[in-house]
Parts: C-alpha cells; structure tokens; sequence
C-alpha cells in the first residue's frame, strides 16, 4: 500500500523535460500564424477609394442640382420677362414623373418654341397639352424659361436632391471607417509578423 502512494506520489510531482529553444520557437511561430489566420480580410485600398469617390460625387451630385438652379431663378426674378405660354408637349418618364414639357409663347423675336427648364432635376407637375401657364423667360435666351410660380416659389428640395444630399455622408462615413479599420488590422497584421 506504501509503495502505491509512492508511485502516484511521484506521478504527481513529475515535471517534463524543459523544451528546446526551437520547439517553443515553433509553437510561438504557429500561435502568430493562427491568429494571423483568425483576423478579417482587410478592405482593399481599391474600394475605400472607390466608396470616398461615390461620396464626392453625391455631394457634387447634390451642389449640380441646387446651384445652376439657384443661379437661373434668381437670374429670372432680376431680369425674366412674365408672359402666358401653351402647353405643347408633356412626356413622363418610366417612373411616371414629367420627362419633358413644351411650351409655346410670344417672345421678343417672335413665336418661341422651346421645353421647361428643370428646378433641381425636377419638372412641375399636373401640366397637360394645350393647357395655359405663366411661365417668365430670360430676354437674352428665350430657351430660358421655367414657370413663373417656380420662379417666384421653387421648391425646396427635390427627389434627386434628398437622394444625392442623403448617400453622401453615409458613403463618407462608409468610407472613414474602412479606412480606420484597414489602418487597426495592419496594426494587428504587423504586431503578429514573424520576428
């Protein structure tokens, strides 16, 4: 019985060999390796750069739509001349909203033929062929001409605009967290490299 509890006795206390400087070296090397192997992929220079271009193209997008708008209303209310034009043509578009409207009305060289000029991407509604509207025109280029309840009132936002005016910061924020992540992930990829 003595010499049992010796022998377990000794089976306790047993400690192994120390290892080799290789051995712990290897199982180092293939603890960094699974980690490594743990991490995500990092999100390629490529699509950060191309998410921050979708960004500027929005914003640019969304300044495309207001501005040129802005300048050709205030251009209409300093100099525009108000006269009651035809309705010659309304198309839509494959999503129902008014494509194109051709008016028709007395300019200064003459009978003036020409389409509505866009607020914002956005053309008035509930116009139809042969209807009258008010409509002001620039005196130096009759092709100018946008409704002169637009002019006087433009909308506030278009559809266009609301669209290009919302992807933007959320593709530059898309865009500012992928870089902050690439940037940790090289970090970790660098703190793990072979020595």
């Amino acid at each position: 019985m003595a010499d049992k509890n010796q022998r377990k006795k000794r089976r306790d206390d047993y400690t192994p060999p120390p290892r080799s400087r290789s051995d712990l070296a290897h199982e180092r090397e293939w603890e960094r390796e699974r980690q490594r192997a743990a991490l995500p992929p990092l999100p390629q220079r490529r699509l950060i750069a191309t998410v921050l271009a979708i960004a500027a193209l929005c914003g640019g997008g969304f300044l495309f739509f207001l501005l040129p708008s802005q300048e050709r209303v205030a251009d209409l209310r300093e100099h525009g001349v108000l006269v009651l034009a035809e309705v010659t043509s309304v198309t839509t578009n494959k999503y129902g909203e008014v494509g194109n409207v051709g008016v028709r009305f007395s300019g200064p060289g003459g009978q003036v033929e020409t389409e509505l000029v866009e607020w914002g991407g956005k053309l008035p509604d509930g116009l139809r062929q042969g209807a009258q509207v008010p409509v002001t025109y620039a005196p130096e280029d009759p092709n100018l001409v946008m409704t002169t309840a637009w002019v006087q009132d433009p909308p506030g936002m278009t559809l266009p605009m609301i669209i290009a005016l919302l992807l933007a910061p959320l593709a530059l924020l898309a865009g500012v967290l992928m870089t902050v992540r690439r940037r940790k992930l090289l970090k970790e990829y660098a703190r793990l490299a072979p020595a």
